[in-house]
C-alpha cells in the first residue's frame, strides 16, 4: 500500500480559516460560537460557501494524519481509518452538532 505525503501551504488553520470565512480575527469565531453559532452559521451570515469550511478542515486533518504516518506513530492500516472518519467528524463539528 502506498501512501502520499504532501505538504500543505505553512500558513496556520486559523489563518485560512478567517480568510474563508472572511473574519477579521480567532476573537469574531471565538465569539461567534459562545453565542451559539457554528462555523456553518458563521460562513452562511457570511456568504460563504461552507463546504469551503469542511475542505479547509479536511486538509488540515489529513495533513496531520499524513504527519503522524510519517512519524511512525500510526500504522498505514491506522492512517486509513482514521481518514476514513475524517469527513463525518468535520461535518458534525462544523454544523456544531
Amino acid at each position: 500500500m502506498e501512501i502520499h505525503i504532501r505538504r500543505r501551504d505553512p500558513k496556520p488553520i486559523k489563518e485560512d480559516l478567517l480568510h474563508v470565512l472572511k473574519l477579521s480575527s480567532e476573537e469574531d469565531i471565538y465569539l461567534a460560537q459562545v453565542n451559539g453559532f457554528s462555523l456553518a452559521d458563521i460562513a452562511k451570515a457570511n456568504q460563504v460557501d461552507v463546504q469551503k469550511v469542511i475542505e479547509l478542515q479536511l486538509a488540515e486533518l489529513t495533513e496531520q494524519l499524513q504527519l503522524r504516518l510519517f512519524n511512525g506513530s500510526i500504522t498505514p492500516e491506522q492512517y486509513l481509518a482514521q481518514r476514513a472518519e475524517l469527513p463525518e467528524i468535520i461535518s458534525k463539528s462544523v454544523y456544531a452538532m
